[in-house]
This record gives C-alpha cells, sequence and structure tokens, in this order.
C-alpha cells in the first residue's frame, strides 16, 4: 500500500470542533459544490449511508480510488452518497477534472465541497484520503479508505451501524496517561492494534511529566516492528526484500502484508501490533533496541535473527575504468545505487555489490542480464548469476 498524502490544509485544526462517532452532525448548507446541485447534498439523509471522502488532487491513493468510489455509487445509489470533500479551490478542481485523462477515461461525477474549512475541523485529519461515515443524521464511523466497500456499506444501510477501526491522526494517547509512575521502575506492554491511533516506528524519548523513559512502537507489523528496531542497531545496507526472508512459522501471513495488496489498512486492524516500555534509567540506543528485540521475541514466542543462507543473486564484478566510449542512457551514481536499483524492481535476483565504485557512470536500458551486461562492459563491470551465502533474516516459532 502506499501511504497516504499529507492534506494541504493552511487551516489550524480546531480538535473542540471534532465530531466523535455517534456525535450527531449539524445542519450544514453547502453553496461550494462542483458537479452536482447543491440542494442534492444531504448530511442527514434518513435513507442513504453518507460518506465523506477527504482528498486532494496530490494525493495518488486519492485519485486511485476514484473509479472504485464511482462504481459503487453508481450500483448502490439507492443506498449510497459520496461526497468527495477538498481543501483546494473551484479552479484548481475544475482545472484538474478538465485536463486529467485518468478521470476523463473512468467518468468520475461524484459531488466535490471545495474550499472547505469547517468539514475538516469536524472530522481532523493529517492524511488523505479520510472517510467520514454518517448515516441518518449521526457519525457512525472515521476510517481509511480501503474500508469502504458493498459489505460494509449495505451492513451499515440495513443494520443502522457499523463498527470499523478508527483513523486518528493524532497521538494524544501515551502509555503513561492512567498509570502511578510514582514508584514505577518499569513496565512492558505488547498489545494488538489499537483503535484510533496513528501508525509510528521506534520511538525512545524521555517523558517530562513522568521522568521515564518510553520506548514505542504503535500499530505495525511484526515484521515492520522487527526491521524498525534492527535499523537503530545497525543501519540497513540493503532491501529487505521476500528472498532474504526465511520464515520457520506455521502461517507467515500474520507477519506481513502482501505488498502489492490495496487493503494493508484493513489488514493492520486485525494483524498489526503495539509496543510501549517504560524504563527508569536510560541506556544508549544499541542497548535498548536490543532489549526491544527480547521482549517481543519473549511475546511473540518467537526467535528473529540474521543468519547465512544461500540464496541465487547477481554478483557485480570487475575492475571499473572509465568508458572509452561516449555512453548514453540514465546516469548511476555508484555501484550500491545500482545494485539498490535492481533489487527495488523485485524481478531480478538478489543484488551483491563486489566493486563497492563510487564514480558515477552511465547505462542503456536493459531488458535482461545480457543487455545489463554489455553496458556495464563499458566500464569493465559485469554481472554474474550465481549462489553465494547472504545475510537473511529468520523467524522461528519456538515450540
Amino acid at each position: 500500500m502506499a501511504w497516504n498524502a499529507h492534506a494541504q490544509n493552511k487551516h489550524e485544526t480546531k480538535f473542540s470542533q471534532r465530531l466523535h462517532v455517534g456525535d450527531k452532525v449539524p445542519q450544514l448548507n453547502h453553496s461550494q459544490v462542483l458537479f452536482k446541485s447543491a440542494k442534492d447534498i444531504q448530511l442527514h439523509s434518513n435513507d442513504q449511508v453518507v460518506l465523506l471522502d477527504f482528498f486532494d488532487t496530490f494525493c495518488t491513493a486519492c485519485i486511485a480510488s476514484l473509479p472504485k468510489l464511482q462504481k459503487l455509487q453508481d450500483e448502490l445509489k439507492e443506498n449510497l452518497q459520496i461526497v468527495m470533500v477538498t481543501w483546494q479551490d473551484k479552479a484548481t478542481i475544475e482545472k484538474f477534472w478538465k485536463s486529467n485523462a485518468f478521470i476523463r477515461e473512468n467518468k468520475i461525477q461524484l459531488p466535490v465541497i471545495y474550499g472547505d474549512t469547517l468539514l475538516r475541523q469536524f472530522f481532523p485529519h493529517m492524511g488523505v484520503p479520510h472517510v467520514a461515515w454518517l448515516f441518518r443524521g449521526y457519525v457512525q464511523a472515521v476510517t481509511f479508505s480501503e474500508f469502504i466497500n458493498r459489505d460494509n456499506i449495505l451492513k451499515l444501510s440495513n443494520e443502522g451501524s457499523i463498527a470499523l477501526p478508527l483513523k486518528w491522526d493524532f497521538d494524544d494517547v501515551t502509555f503513561i496517561k492512567d498509570i502511578e509512575t510514582k514508584n514505577l521502575l518499569g513496565e512492558v506492554k505488547l498489545t494488538g492494534f489499537q483503535d484510533g491511533r496513528p501508525t509510528q516506528s521506534y520511538k525512545h524519548e524521555l517523558d517530562s511529566v513522568s521522568g521515564l523513559y518510553r520506548t514505542s512502537i504503535i500499530n505495525q507489523s511484526i515484521l515492520g516492528a522487527y526491521m524498525t528496531v534492527w535499523s537503530q542497531i545497525k543501519k540497513p545496507t540493503f532491501i529487505l526484500r521476500p528472498d532474504r526472508i526465511e520464515w520457520l512459522v506455521v502461517d507467515s501471513s500474520r507477519f506481513d502484508y502482501e505488498v502489492s495488496s490495496q487493503t494493508s489498512n484493513v489488514w493492520l486492524a486485525k494483524h498489526g501490533i503495539c509496543y510501549e516500555r517504560l524504563d527508569k534509567h536510560p541506556r544508549n540506543p544499541i542497548e535498548q533496541a536490543r532489549l526491544v528485540l527480547c521482549d517481543l521475541d519473549r511475546f511473540l514466542n518467537i526467535k528473529v535473527y540474521w543468519a547465512k543462507k544461500m540464496r541465487k543473486v547477481w554478483a557485480l564484478k570487475g575492475t571499473f575504468h572509465k568508458a572509452d566510449k561516449m555512453v548514453t542512457g540514465n546516469k548511476i551514481s555508484s555501484s550500491d545505487f545500482l545494485a539498490f536499483g535492481i533489487d527495488m524492481q523485485n524481478k531480478y535476483p538478489i543484488v551483491i555489490d563486489l566493486v563497492n565504485v563510487k564514480e558515477s557512470f552511465v547505462l542503456p536500458k536493459y531488458k535482461n542480464l545480457q543487455e545489463l551486461n554489455k553496458g556495464l562492459s563499458n566500464y569493465g563491470l559485469q554481472i554474474v548469476e550465481e549462489q553465494r551465502e547472504i545475510d537473511v533474516l529468520v523467524f522461528e516459532e519456538v515450540k
């Protein structure tokens, strides 16, 4: 999943006007509406589920979801009213709808409330897409856009209520909020997904109120949690591709979602974890990170470690020299940058850089190893496919 774009709104968020799930939506008159008459925007509809989908034209995930939303609107028009909401002005939206081929090809005709400042205060957020679910004049849910599907819409329409994971972009919930810290020497908590908390990678800081050192990882996959902790011990020098992971577990699907999945937030609500630790005394960063790894291993009943394993690789070899002729193509800043770029494609074997060239060179476009080596030969380099021991991250369940 591509992470959500940050909402580009110059207006300050005021939490005092925030509407919670279960709150009644005030009566509003919207005059700034495109692609539909303003009088047709009924936030208090008794017959339809109303989805307020906050977006902007910079958000690729927002735009990519529009065909799905249009299809749902067309199919469920008796049960559903989707309203797009943006802080951007009328001219910007009109120009985008007119000039964007993707919008035209998919015949997107959803109504857009533009220049919004009020609805954002009712439903504050930092990232878009951001979706408010309304039914019969009340807030029923606030979610990521991935929860918009036919089943959830019909469930709300037919049953009058729905329970969905809350999207809340502001971390105002802390581990130490409701505990006595006066005599506390330390505490560790590992939970599943925590509703209404934004995702957060590894964080270690001193809490000024309690005087305790707080280490936390919030709403991450198990794999993501380990990766963010390991990065505190040793800076990553390669991409952790699927073939660099060895699963000695019964069900690897609970550890991470498929990269190609378009429902990562749905998956995270089911399988995500939160880790929080309080310490009275400080430790150096590496020591603290190793302690966190031990906690995760113990509570998850697994062993996670790096090991040398045989893998098919592309080994970059040779003695670099300047090209003796003019070469046209893409400029490569270094040999490790080339290895990184090939690994990013995830369609070739893992690349091992054995030359460590820090000078730039130019490579023509290539479709296979033969074409790539032809370009590399201008610089005395070549890639050889072979079996080699490399670092692999092993996840092993403890029996």
